[in-house]
């Protein structure tokens, strides 16, 4: 073999995506950088329960990137929570980075059964990234930039996977990702709705994210019911090279996730035998 040749296969990168397996009959672990449950999240330990659970699933804004977890919403608000209705507040968040509407939908599958939260908010993201799930649970991400690393020999696949990218590279468009989330959104909302949980969903201010959820509540394909009524906005950044969401804009969600909470709460939608 050459010197080139043998150069070649050493620089080729496994598709980093297979590291995580999302089978239906557990809690699947992921491979985040600053995860510290065991399982592998920011959260809370799974199998910790309080009076009250709350779930949270979405990408790196609610995973909090760039920020120190005491200054995150979901532990912003598990305070301000414990100290109005005086009970133990869990937070599971299984929030992951770089996930769209698909991984949001197949967490929940595998998660529901395990953990039976009383609330469960979805952050949703962008409408452009997509999973794709081989039958063995291992997850692809799909992307335009995985297909062409694949296609120049720089990622190894198996021919699996590499007709999976194609495939999904020839459909891939602004439409296409619009009826996916609309697929994904209604297979949420069939979980949740099964599970007889508190729920309810929002997006993140990202460029035109907003403004598409909108037009999908708008014609129907969103339930509006079910909208909080605020998205995740970005008032300040982590940083001049972080541009997630800071501080001040994680306090003001989780501001506004408390408001929405105890207006459930004194309306006796939210029961915990727990809370005073």
């Amino acid at each position: 073999m050459g010197q080139n040749n043998k150069l070649k296969i050493e620089t080729i990168t496994r598709q980093p995506a297979l590291e995580e397996n999302f089978r239906r009959d557990e809690v699947p672990a992921v491979n985040l950088k600053r995860g510290y449950n065991k399982k592998g999240y920011q959260s809370d330990e799974f199998e910790k329960a309080g009076d009250i659970n709350l779930l949270f699933l979405g990408d790196s804004w609610g995973q909090g990137d760039g920020l120190e977890l005491t200054y995150c919403f979901d532990h912003l608000l598990r305070d301000e929570l414990e100290k109005k209705l005086c009970c133990r507040v869990g937070i599971w968040n299984l929030s992951h980075g770089g996930k769209g509407y698909d991984y949001i939908a197949r967490a929940l599958m595998c998660s529901l059964p395990h953990l039976h939260p009383d609330i469960v908010i979805p952050i949703f993201g962008v409408m452009d990234r997509h999973e794709y799930y081989l039958p063995s649970g291992e997850c692809l991400n799909l992307s335009l930039g995985a297909v062409a690393a694949i296609e120049r020999g720089q990622r190894r696949a198996s021919p699996e996977v590499e007709n999976a990218y194609r495939s999904w590279s020839g459909i891939a468009s602004p439409q296409e990702d619009m009826a996916q989330a609309i697929r994904f959104f209604n297979l949420v909302a069939t979980l949740l709705e099964a599970e007889k949980c508190l729920w309810g969903y929002t997006t993140v201010d990202w460029l035109d994210t907003p403004k598409k959820v909108q037009e999908l509540i708008k014609f129907g394909w969103f339930d509006a019911r079910r909208y909080l009524g605020f998205n995740f906005d970005s008032i300040d950044v982590v940083s001049d090279s972080d541009a997630h969401p800071g501080a001040k804009s994680h306090r003001l969600f989780a501001d506004r996730l408390f408001d929405w909470i105890i207006q459930k709460y004194e309306s006796g939608t939210l029961a915990s035998d727990g809370c005073t």
